[in-house]
């Protein structure tokens, strides 16, 4: 292929990543990072993003699954990973096999596996998920400490860390202060039984910068990584993005006034316009919820999204630019001449989160990955490409 980009892709800036954990180690003081790098790293590559971090000395990966583990054992990641969602039973003999940590957040899969473990003659080592307000996974908290007794007297199974998710850490304040008020009392009672525990983790990105108190000593970044916000007031300018989305024309139009526009005709031509087909769709993960309100960057300029977002091809109006060319870049996310739509500004749009913006992103959109503005890596879907 001629064209590395392909008909759309995600400029990942490795370098952007780097700066912003390198903020959050600081923030974070005395406790250590592990990086949620679930989801693909929120879309941006979950395989390049932890060999990255790696690089940089991180310790612990945190995912959603079995299989997410295992793509990053297979690529070569040695760091611990912590699975943080529940497993399946049978998906207990892979945990084994790829040095896994499952976490128990219920006692049935606790008792499979130590019976596994035990058959085997295997150690394992595990956290345990507690639920201090979440209502979602976890031992409740009521029944927590008798449970952490009866896990600790398994001869098998290492209780590495104790951990808890914030449902509110950039909103209620009250709420996240009870969570750690009470996090903090198991800790002291598990302490005082003698129970040797390495990690206790609740903060996200929200908890680590408004919480201090909650960083105990290990703290579990996910969006600022990546440079995105979880709302308005929780982080600060000094986080970069680090992923832009750019498409490129692939056919025009100069239509007179009333002019119908794709699927539905829910948008006419107000007058003579330039309608400019851009080669990405919601089939690669960009929402059609941005039809007719979304808009691109196209030669340093806003140009507006009409009519319906298709599965691979979406319009905008680039009226208002003097030449316009098939083949030429525009961005959907990211920075243009010093014009920028954010991921938050289109997650906004969508009345949507920003998590599942960038999360879905699909694997048809290349990932081209940069450090100090040179293509260093490529995955899309014929495969990975690493320059040496």
């Amino acid at each position: 292929m001629k064209s590395v980009e392909g008909r759309v892709w995600a400029e990942i800036y490795l370098d952007r990543l780097i700066h912003n954990y390198n903020i959050i180690r600081k923030a974070a003081k005395n406790a250590q990072v592990m990086a949620a790098i679930k989801a693909d790293a929120y879309g941006h590559g979950a395989v390049e993003v932890a060999k990255t971090l790696e690089a940089q000395g991180i310790e612990m990966f945190g995912v959603a699954s079995i299989e997410e583990g295992v793509e990053l054992r297979e690529a070569g990641i040695t760091s611990k990973i912590l699975i943080l969602s529940p497993i399946l039973y049978n998906q207990i003999d892979t945990a084994i096999e790829y040095r896994l940590m499952p976490t128990i957040s219920e006692l049935n899969f606790f008792k499979k596996l130590n019976d596994k473990l035990m058959r085997l003659k295997r150690p394992l080592t595990v956290h345990v998920e507690i639920d201090t307000g979440m209502t979602r996974t976890g031992l409740p908290y009521r029944d927590a400490e008798d449970a952490l007794l009866r896990f600790g007297r398994s001869p098998l199974i290492r209780i590495e860390g104790i951990f808890s998710h914030f449902p509110l850490a950039d909103g209620d304040g009250a709420f996240s202060k009870k969570q750690i008020e009470d996090f903090t009392e198991l800790m002291k009672k598990i302490s005082r039984q003698g129970q040797k525990i390495d990690f206790y983790h609740i903060a996200n990105s929200a908890g680590i910068f408004r919480y201090a108190r909650s960083h105990f000593n290990l703290v579990r970044p996910g969006l600022s990584l990546y440079g995105l916000k979880p709302s308005s007031h929780t982080l600060n300018d000094d986080f970069r993005p680090v992923m832009a989305l750019k498409s490129r024309i692939v056919n025009i139009h100069t239509v007179p006034a009333r002019t119908p526009i794709s699927y539905g005709h829910t948008y006419r031509t107000k007058k003579k316009s330039t309608i400019a087909t851009l080669s990405v769709g919601y089939g690669d993960g960009y929402p059609r919820m941005l039809s007719n309100t979304g808009a691109v960057l196209y030669q340093g300029q806003k140009a507006p999204i009409v009519g319906a977002i298709c599965m691979d091809l979406m319009m905008v109006d680039v009226s208002r630019v003097p030449e316009v060319r098939i083949g030429d870049v525009v961005t959907l996310i990211g920075q243009d001449s010093g014009v920028e739509i954010s991921a938050e500004e289109c997650a906004a749009k969508c009345r949507t989160i920003v998590y599942e913006l960038t999360s879905g992103i699909g694997p048809r959109v290349a990932r081209l990955y940069k450090y100090r503005s040179r293509i260093v890596s490529i995955r899309n879907l014929l495969g990975r490409w690493r320059n040496q």
